[in-house]
């Protein structure tokens, strides 16, 4: 999948909830949560803001910064988390300058991180008002969708 275009944020089946210095990512679809601390929530909020993931790689390694790497790492675990998609709208005209990752980045920031959490994937994904059966009773545990 290419990281030139514009992503957004897989909603409906993702939500975020921005805590400041912390962001928690939840995905519906197969019950896993994230955390995103320091850089990692600030690309998220400049992904989320439109800025395209090639945009803010090649402004990295323009400033010769150390972490590009990671930065691409980081969104290709975003992408293959399904946290992110391609957005069919075109991409806003962000300079990477102003980006937060960007600024992060050259003060010295640590590599970005995606924390994984599936500890409590069999609770998010139980739905006891709508998992009833007519047969079988209340509540019917639905099955997980298959991993890719």
């Amino acid at each position: 999948m290419s990281i030139k275009s514009g992503f957004e944020i897989s909603s409906p089946d993702v939500v975020a909830e921005d805590f400041g210095s912390e962001i928690v990512v939840l995905n519906l679809s197969n019950g896993k949560y994230f955390s995103l601390r320091g850089v990692a929530a600030d690309i998220w909020r400049d992904l989320a803001s439109g800025l395209p993931p090639q945009i803010l790689l090649d402004h990295l390694r323009s400033l010769q910064n150390i972490h590009a790497d990671f930065v691409q790492s980081f969104v290709l675990d975003l992408i293959r988390e399904e946290l992110i998609r391609p957005s069919k709208a075109s991409p806003d005209s962000i300079s990477p300058d102003a980006a937060q990752s960007v600024v992060a980045l050259s003060k010295g920031a640590e590599a970005p991180i995606l924390e994984i959490f599936d500890d409590m994937a069999e609770l998010i994904l139980s739905d006891p008002i709508h998992d009833v059966d007519e047969d079988i009773g209340w509540p019917v545990k639905r099955t997980p969708p298959a991993e890719k």
